[in-house]
């Protein structure tokens, strides 16, 4: 059984191995969340290999009671990183909470290492006999409290990419949750870090899917996303499309280039999140072009959301002349009335009346 182990271990080891390499030709995710992908999956196969260390020396001869206690050490003092390292991965900046949940590792990590001499963590008899410490308590603690930082920056990163279903999130945490503590109910069981090895595969795949939804430049959802929602609400439910379209952006883009056009896509794409992030879905269908699929169908909430936005855009424009106007319309898809197709038409033509009606304006300094 001890050697079956072993066989899987390394088994394991080199398919993280395998992993850390596809990481690093990933185009999906960014250098600094390879970064920390990669240091968790070298900070799993350490750990694995102290596991491997502790199984295979435990209860064997005095003269390697030393190999069991460094097995020991490295395994415990380093296993609640793990989940600290993804959730830094797709945090999307650091605060002082995030620093409270390192805490409680950093006390395990001292703990671990004071083990050698003090039953702290964990002890090793002098007939080299592993037992648990009076204070392993800490170390489930420290666990738990950084798979938590883990999940809540998950669900974090959810919203911020506005995925809506959850179900995948919260399956995949129960299975790295029941998975540790199989080993902890039952140590004989060494299955922990099998598990969280296919977690850390799992949780790759579900990132790089949020990510590849995302639109690389404004950070809405993409066009094919859009396509897809689409088809999700097809005579299901009653929903509002906005649309959006940046004005004269060809000529933006001719007077003063494609750095400050993108610029003025990035801060439309920001007013777009801060006013409907909360009511809808936000998306870029085309190169100035967005829409939003929002749940809002009363009249009150849809004026409401639509006055929001061009005082929000007004107040962008006032800090900074240069930035375009933006055109917006909206209409209603009602499922026992109308098709989609035409509440998309009838929000697109509201639209363009509404940049019609300002043609004859004095015009901006980019409109000129």
């Amino acid at each position: 059984m001890r050697e079956f182990y072993i066989v899987i271990s390394t088994i394991n080891i080199l398919a993280l191995l395998i992993m850390v390499y596809i990481i690093h030709k990933s185009n999906v995710i960014d250098q600094r969340e390879r970064l920390f992908f990669q240091l968790s999956i070298f900070v799993t196969v350490f750990v694995i290999a102290a596991e491997i260390l502790t199984v295979y020396f435990d209860g064997a001869h005095p003269t390697h009671r030393l190999l069991c206690v460094i097995g020991n050490m490295a395994g415990f003092s380093m296993s609640p990183v793990i989940p600290l390292l993804l959730g830094c991965m797709i945090s999307d900046r650091f605060q002082k909470l995030d620093w409270l949940f390192g805490v409680p590792a950093l006390i395990n990590l001292i703990l671990s290492l004071l083990s050698a001499v003090f039953p702290f963590i964990f002890t090793v008899s002098a007939d080299n006999v592993y037992q648990r410490g009076e204070s392993f308590w800490v170390f489930t603690a420290a666990y738990a409290l950084s798979t938590l930082y883990l999940f809540f920056q998950t669900l974090n990163a959810s919203k911020r990419y506005q995925n809506s279903n959850r179900f995948v999130l919260f399956a995949l945490f129960l299975f790295m949750l029941l998975g540790t503590s199989v080993q902890v109910l039952r140590p004989s069981l060494h299955v922990s870090w099998l598990c969280i090895s296919m977690s850390i595969c799992l949780y790759y795949v579900y990132y790089s899917e949020l990510r590849h939804q995302i639109d690389g430049l404004t950070w809405l959802l993409t066009r094919r996303t859009y396509e897809e929602s689409l088809n999700k609400i097809r005579g299901r439910k009653n929903v509002t499309f906005f649309i959006f379209d940046i004005d004269n952006f060809k000529c933006i883009n001719d007077r003063y280039g494609h750095p400050f056009g993108d610029f003025c896509i990035k801060s439309t794409a920001n007013c777009i999140k801060d006013v409907f992030s909360k009511n809808g879905l936000c998306f870029r269908t085309g190169g100035d072009e967005f829409c939003v699929i929002s749940d809002c169908v009363d009249t009150d909430t849809v004026q409401s959301l639509y006055q929001k936005f061009l005082s929000e855009i007004n107040l962008m424009r006032k800090e900074n002349p240069s930035l375009p106007m933006v055109s917006i319309g909206y209409a209603s898809y009602n499922k026992k009335s109308g098709t989609i197709g035409e509440a998309i038409f009838n929000a697109d033509q509201q639209m363009y009346c509404f940049k019609q009606s300002r043609k004859h304006a004095p015009p901006s300094t980019v409109n000129q």
